[in-house]
This record gives C-alpha cells, sequence and structure tokens, in this order.
C-alpha cells in the first residue's frame, strides 16, 4: 500500500526508512509480552503480601525504608532492562530499522534508567512521606502535584533522560510558539506542551527531512487542530483525571496506616501498576477518537485529502510501519489508528475526541509509582519516547 501511493518525489526520502514489514507486530508482541509480565508480578505480589515481608513499619527505621525504596526500583529496572534491551536495539537490528551501534546504545539506556529510575525513587519518597504525615488526602494531594510537575517540567525531563536539540521558532500568525527539536530516535514525534492551557508546539527535524516544505507546514496545521478543536485538552484534562482517580482508589485500598511505609509506598505502586494497565485497555480508544476528530477538521478546512494520505504514510514510515491493521488489534492495543482506518473513517460521522489521553496517562503513571511508564510497544528501549511518546 504505502509505495503504491507515494508520489515518486517521497521516493529518495523514503528509500532511507526501510518498510520493515513484520516490525510493528513484532514491537506488539514486546510490547504485551513486557507489560503482561509486569502485570502478573504485581498481580502475584500484591496477592503474596510481598511489601508486607519488610514488616510494620514500627520495625523499620527510615534509613531501611528509603534504602527498600531504592532497592525496588532497582529490582524493577532489572525486571526491565531485557525488554528494554529487546525493543531499542535487538529488533530494530533485526528488521534492518535504525538504531546506534551497541556501545553507544548502552551509554544511552544507562543514562535513561538512572533518570527514570531517579525519577520513580523520588515520587515513592514523596508518597510514602505524604502517607505518613498526612494520609490518604496528602498522598492524593501530592499525587496532583507530582503530576502537574511532570507536565510543566516535560521538556527538561525529556533532555535529562534522551539527548535533544532545541531550536525554537519564531511563532506565525497566532499559532503557537513552534519549537523544532533533533531527536536520536526516528520515532519522535514531539507533542504540544502545556498544563491546562497549550504553550509550546515541538516538531521533530526529521520531520522536516521526511516530508518536505509543503507536507511539514500540512502536519504542522494539521497537528494545531488538535488544540483549536478542544481535544488535545480534553485529553489532557482526562488523563490527569485518571491518574488522581488512580491516586484516590489506591490510596484507599491500602489505608492511611500503611501508606507512611516502605511496604504500604511498593504496595500503592504494585496497585497502581494495575490501575494503569486497565487504562491501557480503554484509553487507546478516546485517543484514537481524537486522532480521527482532527482528520475530519481537516478536511472540513479543505486541506487535502491526497496530502493527507502521502503525509500519514511518510509519518507510519517513521514509526511502526504498519499501514494496515486488523480492527480488533487495533481496538486493544493501538492509541493510534492505521492509515487505513484513518483513510477510511475520516469524512463520515463527526466524533468527539480526546488526543492523546492514552500516552499522556502513561506518563503521568510515573507520578503513581506505575511498573509500565516504558514497557509498552511504542517506546519500550527507547529512552527518548519515554517523556514524549509518539502522538500522530
Amino acid at each position: 500500500m504505502a509505495n503504491a501511493t507515494l508520489p515518486a518525489e517521497c521516493q529518495d526520502t523514503t528509500d532511507s526508512i526501510p518498510l520493515s514489514e513484520g516490525y510493528g507486530r513484532a514491537r506488539l508482541w514486546l510490547g504485551i509480552t513486557a507489560v503482561g509480565t509486569l502485570v502478573t508480578l504485581a498481580t502475584l505480589g500484591l496477592a503474596l503480601d510481598v511489601p508486607g515481608l519488610s514488616g510494620p513499619i514500627t520495625d523499620v527505621s527510615m534509613t531501611a525504608q528509603l534504602i527498600s525504596l531504592f532497592v525496588y526500583v532497582l529490582i524493577y529496572a532489572l525486571v526491565q532492562l531485557r525488554f528494554d534491551l529487546l525493543g531499542g536495539y535487538f529488533l530494530p537490528k533485526r528488521f534492518g530499522r535504525f538504531h546506534p551501534p551497541l556501545a553507544r546504545y548502552l551509554v544511552g539506556l544507562i543514562r535513561g534508567i538512572a533518570v527514570h529510575a531517579t525519577l520513580l525513587w523520588l515520587a515513592a519518597v514523596a508518597i510514602m512521606f505524604a502517607g505518613r504525615y498526612g494520609g490518604i488526602s496528602a498522598t492524593v494531594a501530592v499525587g496532583m502535584g507530582m503530576s502537574l510537575l511532570l507536565l510543566i517540567g516535560r521538556m527538561s525531563i525529556a533532555s535529562l533522560v534522551a539527548p535533544l536539540q532545541w531550536t525554537t521558532t519564531p511563532p506565525a500568525d497566532d499559532r503557537l510558539p513552534m519549537v523544532l527539536a533533533r531527536s536520536s530516535d526516528e520515532g519522535f514525534t514531539g507533542g504540544v506542551i502545556g498544563v491546562f492551557r497549550a504553550r509550546l508546539h515541538i516538531l521533530p527535524v526529521k520531520w522536516q527531512e521526511v516530508l518536505g516544505p509543503e507536507r511539514f507546514e500540512f502536519a504542522v496545521a494539521r497537528r494545531l487542530l488538535a488544540v483549536t478543536t478542544g481535544s488535545w485538552w480534553r485529553g489532557r484534562f482526562l488523563s490527569l483525571v485518571f491518574t488522581l482517580t488512580g491516586f484516590v482508589v489506591v490510596a484507599f485500598l491500602i489505608g492511611s496506616e500503611r501508606l507512611g511505609s516502605a511496604s504500604g509506598t511498593i504496595e500503592f505502586s504494585l496497585w497502581f501498576s494495575l490501575w494503569s494497565f486497565i487504562g491501557l485497555l480503554i484509553l487507546p480508544t478516546l485517543s484514537r477518537r481524537g486522532v480521527m476528530e482532527i482528520d475530519d477538521r481537516a478536511l472540513q478546512n479543505g486541506m487535502s485529502r491526497e496530502m493527507m494520505q502521502i503525509t500519514t504514510l511518510l509519518l507510519d514510515r517513521l514509526q511502526d510501519s504498519e499501514p494496515k491493521r486488523g480492527a480488533l488489534i487495533e481496538t486493544i492495543f493501538h492509541p493510534i489508528p492505521s492509515v487505513r482506518n484513518r483513510l477510511d473513517s475520516s469524512a463520515k460521522q463527526p466524533v468527539v475526541g480526546y488526543w492523546d489521553v492514552a500516552r499522556t496517562s502513561v506518563y503521568l503513571s510515573l507520578s503513581g509509582l506505575s511498573l509500565l511508564g516504558r514497557a509498552v510497544h511504542c517506546n519500550c528501549g527507547r529512552p527518548s519516547l519515554w517523556v514524549m511518546l509518539p502522538t500522530d
């Protein structure tokens, strides 16, 4: 499908981006395995009361509890490591996709793991002290505060986790200020930065190189519709609501007596991982509706259907190179519709969507110590995508 519909002038650009048939499905199975492993371990940990093995809060010193949280984060990093290596190096190498030399990849991976583990440990400490001195209400308040900080500091955190080069460009007309970012990962898509109000529009330099001026301008204009339609705001708001609801539910499940200890915090992490898993099942549908809403609005505004087709095909080559996929697979696992499903569905019955709600929730799950934040198929083993997960 992809080669047959791309115009001749696109061929030189796309020759360097292999079709990689089967790559998308291989990544999907990796994500299913990684998520399934962590969800299974979390369920077993709760069923066997593994967090309670450390004893009651009165029997363990604060130093020992802080060390226990560090060890917990380290164990998680070791469990996730095999999936990281598969997703970030061995699968791209197997399918002929871009990948750095192994030594350079490992250096980058270690950097990303170190930053991610530090953030997890700091979140764990914050939750433990909030529960210790303020109970359930303080835990929920700290959760909301950490979620907002993750959104406010998203660009800085992304630069710490993986190298990114930023170039700010003057805004055109009434558009958002645009920042061009050069990432070592071809799947980096940037995003719209802000908490409750869109502040910056981050776009990858790679898009300029692949799309050319006209199609790049189309991609910019189309994504800005996420803001003007309200889909971005709805997605952002719902992702915060979903995260905060998780804090409330999990805090009540554990109770005030256990929240202020390392064992209670570890239990919090295991429960919140299961909460995140629920999000992985239900939120992608809302995200897909957000993509469809923007596509519909773009066509209503007079944007070319042919331009949309070519642009989405080109950008799909930078992701899983999977322009067609089954409806059932997409419904469960993919927050971004395939190119074929987008083109077949656009200009039909209008929908109201929640743009990027699924993957924003994955990022925000870090505040609740979820173990699934970098296990999903789109960013497994790819530190450049742990903070800004791919959007359409």
